[in-house]
């Protein structure tokens, strides 16, 4: 084994070595990118020489404040990037669609897009623009029309650039997706109602595995679109990543009494700081390149997927459950049929 592919040579490049990679003239999407890992993967990647980045937030306020701060740590000598603030909530479908009609409307070529924004709820909250509860949708279904949409768009950039390198979807995920105990798609198969349904029923809400199920949710969801969806070849890059467990993140912000002590605790303990595991969101999405395609990775190489649909009775089939759902549910705010052809 050579050091480069050892463990000692990923420590290395992890906290030692010196970046090369520029990335002038490219353009980059970064949501969730106000606070926690996707401020910090923002700062990098203006550190790497990024020349237009978009802040992709709920709160304009909050990006326009992250904004002021990454243009302000920015060495004065460079000419500074262009970094815009745009809104984009997960938790409404027409603030996605809105957001995407704005970067059609742009004409920017977007050489990444690093999909970051993410929410770890610990209390059974509905999402007031569709009645979902808030992980479901924000993890799962948001995230889901998102990365059609965005994909979409990024396969007309290389129809339009043939030339230019594919251009990187990254979805960051969580090792936690193999945690999820997933009792709620065992009651989905018993009864015969739908999984969403179900997830949406407050009685069936864990608050530990709610996270951990959002995060698989959304792995059967890629798994069943990089291997039996995908209509254009060759189209944009698309990974999914995991980024560790991380202190500094408001991932866990809404845990609350002695439950949020504990999680903070084990954070102050066992968690990366925040820069290694922003470096993680960054490889994804600039470094690893068109052979990650289709591919989760971790600590910033190919890992295997959680392995629900092959571990699982039933699991394929609940992985096409996910699948056949999302599209239902996606349908009634886009034309999915059109969509999955540009995909």
């Amino acid at each position: 084994m050579s050091f480069y592919n050892s463990y000692p040579g990923f420590f290395y490049r992890q906290f030692l070595a010196p970046s090369t990679t520029s990335l002038q003239g490219k353009s980059g999407i970064v949501t969730g990118s106000n606070t926690g890992l996707g401020y910090e993967a923002s700062a990098q990647l203006l550190d790497l020489g990024l020349t237009h980045l978009i802040l992709a937030v709920r709160s304009l306020s909050k990006g326009e404040i992250a904004r002021e701060s990454l243009l302000a740590s920015l060495t004065k000598s460079i000419e500074p990037p262009v970094i815009e603030v745009w809104e984009l909530d997960l938790g409404d479908y027409a603030s996605i669609t809105s957001f995407i009609k704005r970067l059609q409307e742009s004409g920017i070529y977007i050489d990444f897009a690093l999909l970051n924004a993410g929410v770890a709820n610990f209390d059974y909250t509905q999402t007031p623009s569709t009645s979902h509860e808030l992980s479901i949708q924000i993890n799962w279904l948001g995230t889901a029309l998102l990365t059609l949409l965005l994909l979409s768009e990024l396969n007309k950039q290389i129809a339009a650039h043939p030339t230019r390198p594919r251009p990187v979807l990254s979805i960051v995920g969580s090792e936690t997706a193999a945690w999820a105990k997933f009792k709620e798609a065992q009651v989905s198969a018993t009864t015969s109602i739908p999984l969403i349904e179900v997830m949406d029923d407050k009685t069936h809400f864990d608050t530990i595995d709610r996270y951990y199920t959002s995060k698989l949710l959304s792995q059967l969801f890629f798994l069943e679109l990089v291997r039996s969806h995908r209509s254009v070849s060759p189209g944009a890059v698309v990974n999914i990543l995991n980024p560790g467990l991380c202190h500094g993140s408001e991932l866990h912000r809404t845990a609350e009494g002695a439950f949020g002590g504990v999680i903070s605790g084990m954070k102050r303990l066992i968690g990366r700081p925040l820069s290694v595991g922003a470096r993680t969101l960054v490889h994804a999405a600039v470094l690893a390149g068109e052979s990650s395609d289709g591919k989760y990775l971790s600590d910033c190489r190919v890992s295997p997927f959680a392995g629900y649909a092959e571990k699982t009775d039933g699991g394929r089939e609940i992985q096409a459950q996910v699948w056949e759902e999302t599209m239902a549910e996606l349908s009634r705010v886009v034309d999915i049929d059109k969509l999955l052809l540009e995909i």
